[in-house]
Parts: C-alpha cells; structure tokens; sequence
C-alpha cells in the first residue's frame, strides 16, 4: 500500500472513533460524513480505518443491541453507514498491478455476516490479487461446484458462530475433495478452534489485512511478488517518516524502543530484517498501531 498515508497518533484514532460511534448510535448523519470527509481527506491509512475505525465501532455498537440498548434497525443503519465509507475508501485508492493470484472469497452457509469478508476482499485486491468475492451463506454443494469450476489459488472462508464449525468443516472438507492444490485460509469466530490445525487448514487469519500477509507466505513460488528487499525498504521508509513527523530522533527512539540506535538505522535504511517483536516495539515507541506499520 501507499507508504504516504497518514497513521494518526492512537490518541486521535480513539477520538474519532468516538465521534464516530456517538454520531451513528444517535442517528447523527451529518456528523458521521463530516468524520467521514476528514479522514479521506487527510488520507488516512486504510487498514487505520477498516481495523481501528470501523471494526471497533461495528463491535462497539453491535454490543449495544446485544445489551439490548439500540435498536437492530440502529444497528444496521450504522452498518450502512461503514459500509458506504469503505466505498469511499476505495474510490480514493489506485488498484496496483495484478499479481497473477485469484483468490474466492466467502461467508460459509448460513453465515449472512459479510464485513469481514468484503475488508478482506479490499486488502487482497490493493495487493494485486484477483478477488472473486462471493458474499454470504454460500450452500456448502454450491460453493463446491463454483471452486470446481474457477479453481483460485486460495480460498477464504468466513464464519462468525462457532457452532457453525460443522458447517465450516464440510465447506473444507468438500474442497480438498477436489484434489487440486488449493490452500484454504479460514477466519472470523467460528474458525478460531481450528486455528492449528494444519491438516485440515492452510492458515487462520486473525484480521482481514493479516489475511493478505498469511496468504502471501504461503505462495511457493510468484515471480511478480515483491522482493523482500523492496518491501524492508517500504518499511523502513514508513518507520522513518513516522519518526520524523513526531520528531524524534534515533536515538531516543532506540532508547524507548530498547533497541541499538544502529539496529534502528538499518531498519530505516532497508538494509535490516526485522521480527514482529521488535517492529512491536517501534510500533508502540511512535504510538501507532502494529497494523499501520505493516500497511505498506
């Protein structure tokens, strides 16, 4: 993704999820599109928006009508309103070049949730996948036919209720069933107690950006993937502009990171490799979120 999106100090992500929730709980239209202006406006990063604005006041909301404090109507007018501001996202965002991959993508039957699957979508397709976005409660015999036909490289199921795991299983066990190499990605609540199970599953995603990383490293041979090269580059082009808009130099970064100043030089020059952990650390030294670092 673009390395010049915006990543918002955590501070100002909570303040505008606040907003946000406040105005699409009570019905505030006017609000919620001026928060909705700003933040494209100010090119805000889209896995900040999908992952840290808009899942956080779906779930939010969501367990107000669970409490049973909001109206389903209310809850679903909130979501009418997210789902209108990823089509703006995206009218702000230049598909890159195909990758050469196809990946389908779907809720299993009876699972009518599809938020997940279309910020998924969104992530592979800024990645230079092919998505075949299918939608939800696919019939486990009807998905089965499709998959025969288009033969993606990968399929991601969603599943939201973990007593549809049966449901889930089947869809799996009818696409290995085919008997052609292809990796299955699964992920939502209903699939978290197959996470681990290689035998049954190429990979769990824990999030729709994480689903892109999984599905990459996974891939045994692309030609047009990036270069590791050019992607520690990216990444430390991303660190280092963070930096530098908080105005922190290396060395109190590397200090509040607990790291080697040169370590941290040579991450921001691309010429190191550098561990979930201790990107963690940076992440967290330049107060913003793990996610916006691996936007990139």
């Amino acid at each position: 993704m673009n390395s010049n999106w915006y990543v918002p100090p955590k501070k100002e992500i909570q303040s505008v999820e606040n907003q946000l929730q406040y105005s699409l709980v009570h019905g505030h239209y006017k609000q919620a599109n001026i928060i909705s202006r700003m933040i494209i406006n100010q090119q805000w990063s889209p896995a900040v928006i999908y992952l840290d604005l808009i899942r956080n006041t779906l779930n939010h909301i969501g367990n107000l009508w669970h409490e049973g404090k909001i109206l389903i109507s209310e809850e679903h007018r909130a979501t009418q309103f997210c789902l209108l501001l990823m089509d703006r996202v995206r009218n702000n965002f230049r598909i890159p070049q195909p990758n050469g991959l196809k990946i389908s993508i779907t809720a299993i039957e009876d699972d009518k949730h599809v938020m997940g699957t279309y910020m998924s979508a969104d992530f592979f397709r800024w990645d230079g996948w092919n998505v075949e976005l299918l939608g939800s409660s696919i019939p486990n015999d009807d998905l089965l036919k499709y998959i025969k036909a288009s033969l993606p490289d990968f399929v991601l199921l969603s599943s939201t209720y973990p007593k549809s795991t049966e449901k889930l299983i089947e869809s799996i066990h009818n696409i290995r069933s085919l008997e052609k190499n292809i990796k299955i990605l699964v992920g939502g609540p209903g699939a978290i107690s197959l996470k681990g199970d290689k035998k049954l599953i190429d990979g769990f995603a824990e999030d729709p950006l994480k689903a892109t990383y999984l599905a990459n490293s996974l891939v045994d041979s692309n030609p047009a993937m990036i270069p590791l090269e050019s992607v520690l580059i990216s990444l430390g082009n991303k660190i280092q502009t963070v930096r530098k808009n908080r105005n922190i130099s290396q060395h109190t970064l590397s200090e509040k990171a607990g790291l080697a100043r040169t370590f941290i030089s040579a991450v921001e020059q691309g010429k190191q490799n550098v561990s979930l952990g201790s990107l963690k650390s940076i992440a967290d030294s330049l107060d913003v979120s793990l996610s916006s670092m691996l936007d990139d």
